[in-house]
């Protein structure tokens, strides 16, 4: 059964009734109630959105001790912060763009409660206090799939579906510190198992450019994230 709505709805709707509904057919492990992080979303409110087909807005999810609370507008404070203009995010979730993206999408959607763990197993949370590094990071890295989006994007480009990623708290910045950049071909060739991000990166078919530093920081704390928490060594008696 589907947990999103058949036909797209506005993205205030989204947030504050549909997210909370898929949230509450989560049971979180002990371990995944440790985690604490607030995450901010911005949507279509830069001003190359201002053609965007409905409004966009800005939330913040608060994760912490199993509970979620979201609240309008975005706090100063988010350990990280989504950032997409409305026809890109609307794209992913109900247009099936890019492929790459809405593929994860689906199968969220489509998964029974007790099968939504088993989604993306190798890199869910087994140590969120690793989380908690995010607040050392500041900066903005977007990734870009050029081919895939849907409305006028940065650089002139027609065509681009792209997401920011902001880590750190203050305000969000104009342009990126990072960008990983992927074609439409390269994209869908990973999708289908034929293309691993490891080759495409060495045979530049997957581009990274500007601080390579930050993208390896946070890479390394999804590493950190996903391997089980180290226990403290008994006492000696």
């Amino acid at each position: 059964m589907s947990r999103l709505p058949r036909e797209p709805v506005p993205p205030d709707v989204f947030f504050q009734d549909v997210v909370p509904a898929i949230f509450a057919e989560f049971h979180l492990e002990e371990q995944e109630r440790e985690a604490r992080i607030k995450l901010g979303v911005v949507l279509g409110v830069a001003s190359e959105d201002a053609n965007a087909s409905e409004p966009g807005g800005a939330w913040t999810l608060q994760l912490e001790a199993g509970e979620l609370a979201i609240s309008d507008g975005r706090a100063d404070d988010c350990d990280v912060t989504i950032v997409q203009s409305v026809d890109d995010w609307r794209s992913a979730l109900w247009g099936g763009h890019p492929r790459l993206v809405a593929d994860l999408v689906e199968a969220i959607d489509e998964a029974k409660p007790q099968e939504l763990r088993t989604i993306g197993d190798a890199n869910r949370p087994q140590n969120p206090a690793a989380l908690e590094e995010l607040a050392e990071l500041r900066g903005r890295i977007d990734a870009v799939i050029a081919g895939e989006g849907v409305g006028p994007g940065e650089g002139g480009a027609d065509d681009d579906w792209r997401i920011g990623i902001v880590v750190g708290s203050g305000p969000i910045p104009d342009a990126a510190d990072a960008t990983i950049r992927l074609g439409a071909e390269e994209a869908e060739a990973m999708r289908r198992g034929e293309l691993h991000p490891v080759e495409a990166l060495i045979t530049g078919q997957l581009r990274l450019e500007g601080d390579l530093g930050l993208i390896i920081r946070l890479q390394a704390i999804a590493m950190s994230s996903s391997m089980p928490a180290r226990k403290p060594p008994n006492p000696k008696r």
